[in-house]
């Protein structure tokens, strides 16, 4: 009978088990406009969501579901859920001193299917910001993923501290970056929508920021990346962008100044161009490095300056336009260069054996030496050698 007894005991016990590990609560956000996460009287059912080993919570808080314009809910100290939902307008804030963490154990994280703020606290989980939804990020970090779905906004305010992704960054939507604001991305950032810089600084400090055909980066600031692969659009626009790479950067998109702004490359190693490069009034693009224009790329000279140490032009690549050029100029075998206005080139000129220089419509102004090894072509203008000119080439005018 004894035997019996333990038997039912222990039977009970394991379906007493099963029974407090199965105890998932839907939790939902009853309280009012500004409370504190801690008061279980602001939750249904009424208690605290806060996983332990015999209870997990999903949580949702909706603004719209209680009729309230914004809901403001406080964190004393950290907080491990499975994960969150946020409807209508919600603010989720730090309201200590204290180091507060809002784990989500769920590989869903943390959704945003509305407007949220999140100010001053740590997100350990991946956070998606859905389509037509804003995620407004203060002095916030998350050790997780952050993905922006496309028609999503993401606004980045910084109050103390940048605002900080350990994971990676994809993003479909658009990132405004506020001024003095820094966005910092530890993993990758995947950019196929677009990302505005208006005097602050994107970072992807430790890995590649990937600017996909359909992306667009542009304003004014600091971009940086410890790799940079630019296959879409990258523009100064209000002032001056500075492009930084800690490695390679690879163009095989757009580089471009808006007019009056200026767009500064300063890569760790030489640039080799396979896009375009496009060079407006009023400002300009600078290298701080070799430039290579490779087979197939362009370089439009649209009225504004085109610096780098020296700028290679290679066969089967395009170079054309006016404005201004500072630093030396390659023309290698079956390459050519058409200046098609008033131009000043402030550096040494090479043309090799069968490269081609043709000036027409304006007068060009050399300021270095001239190496003319092959063809200096001239229609309607004139080329000024004030450093001086010596090769086997010849000068044709018409």
């Amino acid at each position: 009978m004894f035997k019996k007894v333990l038997i039912l005991t222990a039977i009970v016990l394991v379906f007493s088990a099963c029974a407090v590990e199965a105890d998932n609560v839907h939790s939902t956000w009853v309280g009012s406009e500004w409370d504190e996460w801690a008061r279980a009287s602001n939750w249904d059912p009424a208690r605290v969501p806060d996983n332990s080993s015999w209870r997990t919570f999903v949580v949702t808080i909706d603004s719209n579901s209680i009729g309230i314009d914004e809901i403001t809910v406080g964190l004393q100290q950290s907080r491990t859920i499975d994960q969150l939902d946020c409807y209508g307008n919600v603010e989720l804030q730090k309201w200590t001193s204290d180091w507060v963490e809002l784990t989500l154990v769920d590989p869903s994280g943390l959704t945003n299917h509305d407007y949220l703020v999140t100010v001053g606290f740590v997100i350990v989980g991946n956070v998606t910001n859905t389509a037509g939804a804003t995620l407004e990020l203060e002095d916030t970090e998350i050790e997780g993923d952050l993905y922006n779905q496309a028609g999503a906004t993401i606004e980045v305010f910084e109050v103390s501290d940048e605002v900080l992704v350990e994971g990676d960054l994809e993003n479909a939507g658009s990132i405004t970056i506020t001024p003095v604001c820094k966005l910092n991305v530890r993993g990758t950032l995947h950019n196929t929508g677009q990302i505005n810089i208006y005097g602050g600084a994107c970072v992807v400090s430790d890995g590649i920021l990937d600017n996909n055909d359909t992306g667009v980066i542009q304003g004014f600031g600091v971009v940086f990346a410890d790799q940079l692969q630019n296959k879409g659009k990258i523009y100064a626009y209000g002032g001056s962008l500075a492009v930084v790479s800690g490695g390679p950067l690879l163009n095989a998109g757009v580089l471009a100044n808006y007019p009056l702004s200026s767009l500064h490359i300063k890569p760790a190693v030489d640039v080799n161009n396979l896009g375009t490069i496009e060079v407006n009034a009023g400002g300009g693009v600078a290298f701080d490095c070799n430039l290579a224009n490779e087979p197939g790329a362009s370089i439009k000279l649209l009225g504004g300056t085109l610096a780098a140490q020296s700028i290679t032009q290679s066969a089967g690549a395009t170079f054309e336009g006016f404005g201004g050029i500072t630093g030396d100029v390659v023309i290698v075998s079956n390459g050519i260069i058409k200046l098609t206005g008033p131009t000043n080139i402030i550096g040494d000129v090479e043309i090799s054996e069968n490269g081609t220089l043709e000036i027409s419509d304006g007068n060009t102004l050399i300021i270095g030496h001239t190496t003319n090894n092959g063809v200096i072509r001239v229609v309607r203008g004139d080329v000024v050698f004030q450093g001086g000119y010596s090769g086997n080439g010849v000068v044709e005018k018409e």
